[in-house]
């Protein structure tokens, strides 16, 4: 066995020390970091971010409780967004600055560790798909874990290939650290770590005692995800998924989809979908999927590049297990939100198709197709709205400002109605209509019923009981839409 099992690939030469790594892979993050807090407040706040709000604002002891007894995620992210309220204030901005930190982080990571295992090209390569893809982006300005996730789980496999090299012992402490802390902020650090230990069980070309070491590391990181484990038992046996709007039945066609969103033409996020031509959809689709053959074909033909063969394991061990999974929990595999914490691996798989010279000229153009698609979708993005919720509240302001002062709106989604209400109209929510219907119309001569487009027995009754002055309907392409609507009473007959 060589003394280095994990060599470069033979394409990419590595930088000497001394060289400009450091300094490009810092000037990466300062570019991501441009792109991500570019109109980091513009979007509008959608429930889930609001979920994330309300939660962080508890006193620290309350997090962890009110996470497991309503909400599905471990609470390092909320712990971390609980400090930085209480530091920059209540804003969208100081909602979302975690996940825009942890995405900038990320394109220099991608490029450091892709240039340290396939050489400089492979660094470049990888570092320029992560940096102007909209789906990484839009995560990265999402009030939400799953930037952070991301930027944890590559931090993770990164460590882990350290290890594999027989690296000094810091980097068994950082991986231990660094494992934990992603277990603590996403469920899917669990499928992350399972694929880094299948891989280690089934490969042949790491020695019996760095197996040893890094199995040992992975008993403590369980050992220290313990108190952790009630939680995640409470919260998968808690309901049946199959009644949330935002759970869909597994099946081949979420492949393709998420070609569509590792190439930055096609993904869903709150209320609208992010979409493309569908020529730019096949495009985009094509170059992912040969870049993946390619990766397995290297990883597996007859050069057996070790170092591709781990990033393939990691990237598509993470994602196939999740999947079969959700044929029995269909809520464990969103392949709109939780495969964009896969998607950093797969831009370091790109560079290291990219570093070999055997392969780099067939895929040269795939990778320029995602580099391009992902540009021109970037500058798309920030004309983009993913939710129409303050188009909603306006219309609200605009309608209380006209003299209906009554406003019912779903009990769910009140909170984020009223973090943008303005007018001083008297606010109710569905939770009062378990009182009769007349109890609410007899407190106002007019009165606004903000509802989700779903089906809805009582704006039903509503429509058929009282006289609608007004409906106006807001559509949502990805989950769903509002309507908001003013009703009034029936003169007397």
């Amino acid at each position: 066995m060589p003394s280095d099992p994990y060599p470069p690939a033979g394409g990419g030469r590595l930088p000497r020390p001394g060289s400009l790594r450091p300094a490009s892979a810092l000037l990466l993050t300062a570019a991501a970091a441009a792109i991500r807090f570019y109109h980091l407040d513009a979007q509008s706040l959608w429930n889930d971010e609001l979920f994330s709000l309300q939660v962080s604002k508890l006193g620290f002891a309350e997090i962890q409780t009110a996470l497991v007894a309503h909400y599905h995620h471990p609470p390092l992210f909320f712990y971390l967004l609980h400090f930085v309220l209480a530091v920059s204030g209540e804003s969208a901005w100081s909602l979302r600055l975690i996940s825009a930190l942890a995405g900038s982080a990320t394109v220099g990571l991608v490029f450091h560790y892709a240039s340290k295992m396939f050489g400089l090209r492979a660094g470049v390569a990888a570092a320029a798909v992560c940096l102007v893809a909209p789906f990484h982006i839009a995560y990265s300005q999402e009030g939400r874990p799953y930037a952070l996730a991301a930027l944890l789980a590559l931090a993770s496999c990164c460590l882990l290939f350290e290890l594999l090299k027989g690296s000094r012992r810091r980097f068994m402490v950082l991986y231990v650290i660094v494992s934990a802390a992603l277990l603590y902020t996403h469920h899917w650090g669990i499928f992350v770590l399972g694929a880094q230990a299948a891989y280690l069980l089934l490969s042949n070309d790491i020695t019996r005692g760095i197996k040893k070491s890094i199995l040992t590391a992975l008993a403590v990181v369980a050992a220290l995800y313990l108190p952790e484990l009630p939680a995640l038992v409470r919260q998968s046996g808690a309901s049946d998924s199959l009644g949330w709007f935002w759970v869909e039945r597994p099946g081949w066609r979420e492949w393709i989809w998420i070609t569509g969103a590792y190439s930055g033409t096609y993904f869903e996020m709150a209320s609208a979908l992010f979409d493309s031509h569908p020529a730019v959809k096949i495009l985009g689709s094509a170059a992912v999927v040969l870049i993946a053959a390619q990766a397995v074909a290297h990883a597996f033909g007859r050069d057996r590049t070790p170092a591709l063969r781990w990033v393939l394991a990691c990237c598509t061990g993470t994602l196939l297990v999740p999947f079969a999974v959700s044929f029995v929990k269909p809520e464990v595999f969103l392949w709109y939100r939780y495969t964009v914490i896969v998607f950093p691996l797969f831009c370091v798989m790109v560079g290291a198709v990219m570093a070999h010279t055997n392969w780099s000229r067939r895929t040269l153009p795939a990778a320029a197709i995602l580099i391009v698609v992902g540009l021109v979708s970037t500058v798309r993005y920030f004309s983009w709205s993913k939710s129409n919720v303050r188009d909603v509240v306006n219309c609200v302001d605009s309608l209380s400002s006209s003299g209906v002062r009554t406003i019912i709106r779903p009990r769910s989604f009140a909170p984020l109605l009223n973090y943008y209400t303005k007018a001083p109209a008297a606010q109710l929510d569905e939770a009062y209509l378990d009182t009769p219907l007349g109890q609410i119309v007899d407190t106002a001569s007019a009165f606004i019923y903000v509802s989700l487009d779903v089906p809805n027995g009582i704006r039903d009754y509503m429509d058929g009981h009282l006289l609608k002055a007004f409906e106006r309907r807001y559509p949502g392409e990805a989950h769903m839409g509002m309507i908001v609507g003013v009703y009034r009473q029936r003169p007397d007959e």
